[in-house]
């Protein structure tokens, strides 16, 4: 593995290009290599998941030296990025967020932080998300990433990743105190509740707004969700191939019966 100095660091979100988060994790790449490229959408691209755009053009623009917005999803700034912008040599890694809330449990398949995280794992590039949890309607704090994160980022970059692989990283709302550890533990379950609110505009039309609420299915297994709440920094290594290798036998022996 070349040294960590020689690295090409891919830095994207889901908060857009202006966010609090993705300036603190640009900072602490940059203390680990200072090849470090930042290409984020231009505004804020939140549930997004996977999305890449296909039935409309995209725009890029360079705000400064390294850093680039894209007028699309985060999944399109890493496609960009990859195959556009970086061209000379893909990054040797991708780090997005820093996620202004938690992306754990069932979440992180609408979030556009491990989105991304994800279509750079499937360009073969090792790839991490980041996510501070933080109260409703509260703005996150980032000190313990700050705090905590370029430790983790620096050995988990010598693990020997599986293709496909991508750790999903979650920091609690807490102190720095009040943090009782780093746990790696399996993607927890989710109740979600989706929620359709209906308005009416000036001239009598109605549009809508979709709002989810979630809880805990299993609150007290080893899980993520369970970790998160209960003050721990939880890494999850979570696979891009989505076979249910349980059942899988059993199906193909129940459709050839």
């Amino acid at each position: 593995m070349a040294q960590l100095s020689d690295f090409r660091i891919l830095i994207c979100n889901d908060d857009g290009i202006f966010s609090t988060g993705i300036k603190i994790l640009e900072r602490i790449a940059r203390d680990i290599s200072p090849d470090v490229w930042v290409v984020a959408p231009e505004f804020e691209q939140s549930g997004k998941g996977m999305s890449v755009t296909f039935n409309d053009i995209l725009r890029v623009n360079e705000v400064s030296p390294r850093k680039y917005t894209v007028n699309g999803t985060p999944a399109d700034c890493v496609v960009m990025a990859v195959n556009h912008i970086l061209t000379d040599k893909k990054p040797d890694l991708v780090i997005t967020g820093i996620n202004h809330g938690n992306n754990v449990g069932d979440t992180v398949f609408i979030s556009g932080t491990v989105g991304a995280a994800q279509i750079a794992a499937f360009h073969g590039i090792r790839s991490i998300a980041v996510s501070q949890d933080c109260y409703e309607g509260v703005p996150p704090k980032f000190h313990l990433p700050d705090h905590f994160l370029p430790q983790i980022l620096k050995k988990l970059i010598k693990f020997n990743w599986l293709n496909g692989m991508v750790a999903n990283i979650n920091f609690p709302e807490a102190s720095i105190s009040e943090v009782k550890g780093t746990v790696v533990v399996p993607q927890g379950s989710m109740k979600i509740d989706w929620n359709v609110i209906e308005r009416t505009d000036p001239v009598g039309y109605p549009y809508y707004w979709v709002r989810s609420n979630w809880d805990s299915k299993n609150p007290s297994t080893k899980t993520d969700t369970n970790y998160l709440n209960d003050k721990y920094i939880t890494i999850t290594p979570i696979d891009t191939n989505l076979n249910n290798q349980m059942f899988l036998d059993e199906l193909e022996e129940f459709m050839n019966s």
